[in-house]
């Protein structure tokens, strides 16, 4: 396994600075377009850029001079990283978003230290993997969460109600409904539950809870 930290001048370490800021920028953007296209906050201008800065301190890491330490400022580009991507993943109730553009920040830095260090057939294949697992596997995904797409509710009554109604409906609907908890007040009763199934059952779902009378409001 070569040592991209100890590598002598004759190597790919040193020299073509130039070619590698062009190539991060260009990469950065390739991988940024489909966050860009998907409305993400951190679209391809934003990629670029991290991409682009890994390059330029991982070139300044090596043009510094200290050969034993070389990877000090390389490894201070993961953790400047990783509080870029926590600033883009949010929780809301039960769900969070963001995790996947975090990861893209991830990858687009680490795409720029392989350009920085002169690994350009690595950052290439790098490149054409991580496209393939933003594009080509977000029809999987997207198979996958229609078919075993979770949901949590929170049911309010206008009274009482019987729990019942909803495990037969939801048999009914081939759903599967777990973790009920349920919640009483003197005059209201809340349920709380999740379930899970195909999209257009939750859909159904949804449909009967509007026009059940014995609701006053609900929220997934």
């Amino acid at each position: 396994m070569p040592n991209y930290f100890n590598i002598s001048a004759s190597g790919g370490l040193y020299g073509h600075e130039i070619l590698k800021l062009a190539l991060s920028v260009l990469i950065g953007c390739l991988l940024g377009i489909e966050r860009e296209i998907r409305g993400k906050s951190a679209g391809f201008r934003t990629l670029a850029l991290i991409c682009f800065g890994a390059t330029l301190f991982t070139i300044a890491s090596y043009l510094l001079g200290v050969e034993a330490n070389r990877d000090r400022i390389a490894a201070n580009i993961i953790t400047g990283v990783g509080f870029l991507g926590a600033g883009v993943i949010f929780r809301n109730n039960s769900s969070v978003t963001g995790i996947t553009t975090a990861a893209s920040i991830w990858v687009a830095a680490a795409l720029g230290m392989m350009i920085g260090i002169g690994e350009y057939l690595l950052a290439g294949i790098s490149l054409i993997l991580a496209l393939i697992i933003l594009y080509a596997l977000d029809f999987i995904q997207f198979w996958i969460d229609d078919r075993y797409q979770h949901r949590y509710y929170t049911i309010t009554f206008r009274t009482i109600c019987e729990i019942t109604q909803f495990t037969d409906q939801s048999k009914t609907l081939s759903l599967n409904l777990n973790k009920l908890k349920v919640l009483r007040s003197d005059t209201q009763m809340i349920l709380e539950f999740e379930i899970y199934g195909r999209e257009s059952n939750l859909h159904a779902f949804n449909e009967w809870l509007v026009v059940n009378q014995s609701i006053l409001s609900f929220e997934w």
